[in-house]
């Protein structure tokens, strides 16, 4: 089974992830939609946390949020999964890519992390260049969609821009997900970033602490 959860930003008390990892079956995969947080801060509780993360031996996929230790992520050595390009951290932990289209049990899966964080993260320290997409990662996007014929299953991003919500985002971000929605087929969108949990409609889930199957 493929399962769902979003926004662990490194947190040793973020249930539903360790549930996941006690419980989940040898075939079952976790897919995170960014933010997980490993190596994000200098804290005994981050390090204990990546430690955790990066030792388990049940199957993860990650797409990266906005808050990620970019350098960290991006040092592991690139590899093919299931189709698409990953970080390979582990044996069963992968990083997916931006733009990279997977398929994973017969369906397939466009992913897209990253996105713009408030300037208050600058401030404080937590914040690491390469959270946004780069003009390269855009096209590879546009061109592996244009290859599936504009025709998904699933879109997974860390945010989903909304068309109702122009001011202040990153215009790239939004110019694709605006495409994605004019153009692509798809059977859901599925996000995170804003640590909700909400079905907009049958078509858009924006998930969080709460493990969701997909159906």
């Amino acid at each position: 089974m493929i399962y769902f959860l979003s926004d662990l930003h490194g947190d040793l008390n973020f249930k539903p992830f360790f549930d996941y990892l006690e419980t989940a079956k040898q075939d079952d995969l976790l897919i995170i939609l960014g933010d997980v947080g490993i190596e994000f801060e200098k804290t005994a509780e981050n390090k204990e946390f990546s430690k955790k993360f990066l030792s388990s031996n049940k199957k993860i996929a990650f797409l990266d949020g906005n808050h990620e230790n970019f350098e960290f992520i991006n040092s592991f050595s690139l590899d093919n999964w299931n189709g698409g390009k990953v970080h390979r951290l582990s044996e069963n932990i992968v990083h997916l890519m931006r733009g990279e289209i997977y398929k994973i049990n017969g369906k397939t899966f466009f992913t897209f992390g990253g996105c713009k964080s408030s300037a208050k993260w600058k401030e404080m320290g937590l914040w690491f260049d390469g959270e946004e997409g780069t003009e390269e990662e855009f096209h590879n996007a546009y061109k592996n969609l244009e290859n599936h014929n504009n025709k998904v299953d699933y879109i997974l991003t860390h945010k989903r821009e909304r068309r109702e919500y122009k001011d202040g985002v990153s215009q790239p971000l939004y110019d694709l997900c605006m495409f994605i929605e004019d153009n692509v087929k798809f059977q859901c969108w599925y996000s995170g970033h804003w640590h909700v949990k909400q079905k907009f409609d049958d078509k858009h889930i924006a998930l969080y602490d709460e493990l969701v199957e997909l159906k």
